[in-house]
């Protein structure tokens, strides 16, 4: 990455003086760029150093999006510019869902369905007789909580999106204690 985003109008400014080129976890990698032209520059010269250690860019899972209110001007390609990439208005990244708008509500949707995927497989848990009120709160909290909320430290606290939020855990309180 040093060797590809090594000069300076590459990446968004970042704290006055430096600038941010790109988010990197594992084999996951966000490019950041304020102008269209150098993001294409960037993607081929990301592409070249790649080959050079034996890495590829997939086409087909690579994404582009853009925060702006101009319709891109013309597609990033990779491969040789034989795959165009596809613009999209959201991603997942890191299983936070990033949408172009900078709304966060696609990603609340996303975590209170997984959330829920998971209350509803622990249903014989919630209906157990055996099992103290401790326990279900205890495993409610560890599992559902901690699934509805990942990664909540980056929405903005509103009461359009605490609502939501609270809605699901009320319904799921009330299942849990058996209250209709």
């Amino acid at each position: 990455m040093r060797r590809t985003m090594d000069k300076l109008e590459y990446g968004i400014v970042w704290q006055k003086q430096s600038r941010l080129t790109d988010l990197d976890f594992a084999d996951d990698l966000a490019i950041l760029v304020e102008e269209e032209n150098v993001c294409q520059e960037m993607t081929t010269k990301l592409e070249e150093q790649s080959a050079q250690v034996g890495l590829n860019i997939s086409g087909e899972k690579t994404k582009v999006m853009g925060i702006t209110q101009c319709p891109p001007t013309r597609p990033i390609a990779v491969a040789q510019g034989n795959i165009e990439i596809e613009y999209v208005e959201r991603f997942t990244y890191l299983g936070s869902v990033i949408s172009r708008d900078g709304d966060v509500e696609a990603d609340i949707n996303t975590q209170l369905a997984k959330a829920a995927a998971v209350f509803r497989r622990l249903d014989n848990v919630w209906r157990s007789s055996t099992l103290s009120l401790k326990i279900k709160l205890d495993l409610y909290t560890s599992l559902i909580v901690s699934t509805a909320i990942y990664a909540s430290e980056t929405w903005k606290s509103t009461a359009r999106i605490c609502q939501p939020l609270d809605v699901f855990h009320h319904r799921n309180l009330r299942k849990i204690l058996g209250i209709t």
